[in-house]
């Protein structure tokens, strides 16, 4: 492995633990409309867009894990979803997208929507809920995680700046 790549995977890990302690111990505990805000799966879509299909994936995978045991009540549901959502971003970006903050709000709105979805269709499995209820609730967890938009961003933007020069370099 290159030492890019391990710089890489411990700034990545750093980021997801401040994240992951962030998400456990503040914001589990502060819940205002009865909803709590996800910043973990927007983590998974930015590192998709900036490090590749396979970066995205792997990253996605151990985002699932954290955001699983954190929340405690959804099983395995984060973990297959955020490594698929992580897969799908890092495809996009290096396909179809441009590794930009506008692609990033793009695929990360897709990301949150999904998120709050199936989290919202599998408790509403479990315990019937009037759907407006549901809905309600996906657009409060959607509001109140809107201010971690950038920040995920530019921590991603920054755990990934060694392989960016990488790639300069090998362009040239």
């Amino acid at each position: 492995m290159r030492a890019e790549h391990l710089r890489c995977a411990l700034r990545l890990a750093l980021v997801l633990l401040i994240a992951y302690l962030l998400e456990d111990t503040l914001l589990s505990r502060l819940r205002p409309w009865n909803a709590m805000p996800l910043p973990i799966p927007l983590l998974a879509a930015a590192a998709g867009l900036g490090g590749g299909g396979l970066l995205g994936g792997v990253f996605g995978l151990a985002a699932g894990i954290v955001c699983d045991s954190s929340l405690g009540e959804s099983g395995l549901l984060f973990t297959v979803l955020l490594t698929v959502l992580g897969f799908f971003c890092g495809f996009m970006g290096e396909f179809i997208l441009s590794r930009s903050l506008p692609s990033f709000l793009i695929l990360s709105g897709a990301t949150l929507v999904i998120c709050t979805g199936m989290q919202a269709l599998l408790f509403g499995m479990l315990i019937p809920t009037p759907l407006k209820d549901l809905g309600l609730t996906c657009l409060k967890q959607l509001i109140l995680t809107l201010p971690f938009l950038l920040p995920a961003y530019i921590c991603v933007r920054w755990a990934l700046r060694p392989l960016r020069g990488v790639r300069r370099k090998s362009r040239s």
